[in-house]
């Protein structure tokens, strides 16, 4: 038996996001992304078994890239500190700091990062392929849903720390996060926004600190 090649497995891979950014989940078929890697459609077949196991390999990657992106920021390792805006917020990721400054850093973050046209396309397929499968469940728990862990660690220490109110973090990570996507996500996933730029970014996130903070900020003596 020929001995399959990491390289050419990797150019189907690649071959195959492109043919899925195009053409969608649906529309794309092996023989399209056999031709964007140059390769016979009985390769790509000696590769993948169907166009279900390509594309959840590539769900599979993309969600275990920004596992790994999210748990290297979070824990400060120096390979992922190279620009002073990951370093800022590696450093003022911690409970002992000021609760609002920290989630307006992590919100600029995650709203320049995760809403590129590049992630939508990627998020278009997920959505479009989780009708059936496992495909939706695996993206979720090897991607989104891991760092909602971290975001919810992070509020169970800040709370325990006094800085936030005492509330179910779990609860507090969603609904952070549901304020920071409220006015961008629909729009953004109807193509009405297909790009965020930093001002807009930068008042989404204004606002929606300021709602949560109202809602979960530190209790005050009522006599004060």
């Amino acid at each position: 038996m020929r001995k399959k090649s990491p390289e050419r497995r990797q150019t189907i891979l690649e071959a195959a996001k492109i043919a899925f950014e195009k053409l969608g989940f649906e529309g794309a078929t092996m023989s399209d992304i056999a031709t964007l890697a140059c390769v016979s459609k009985a390769t790509v077949y000696g590769y993948f078994s169907s166009k279900n196991e390509l594309f959840l390999e590539l769900v599979e990657s993309s969600a275990d890239h920004h596992k790994g992106m999210f748990q290297k920021i979070y824990e400060g390792e120096s390979a992922y500190l190279y620009n002073d805006e990951l370093r800022l917020t590696v450093a003022l990721l911690q409970p002992s700091e000021n609760v609002a400054s920290t989630l307006k850093l992590v919100g600029e973050r995650v709203l320049s990062t995760f809403f590129t046209p590049e992630k939508l396309a990627v998020r278009r397929m997920i959505i479009a392929a989780s009708g059936s499968g496992d495909v939706g469940r695996l993206f979720f728990e090897r991607g989104p849903g891991v760092g909602m862990k971290y975001l919810e660690d992070y509020f169970a220490a800040a709370i325990k720390a006094g800085r936030l109110r005492p509330a179910e973090p779990r609860v507090v990570a969603a609904h952070f996060r549901g304020l920071l996507e409220s006015e961008v996500s629909e729009q953004w996933l109807m193509n009405i926004l297909n790009e965020l730029p930093p001002d807009l970014i930068h008042d989404v996130v204004e606002r929606a600190v300021d709602v949560f903070m109202r809602a979960y900020g530190p209790e005050r003596d009522q006599n004060n």
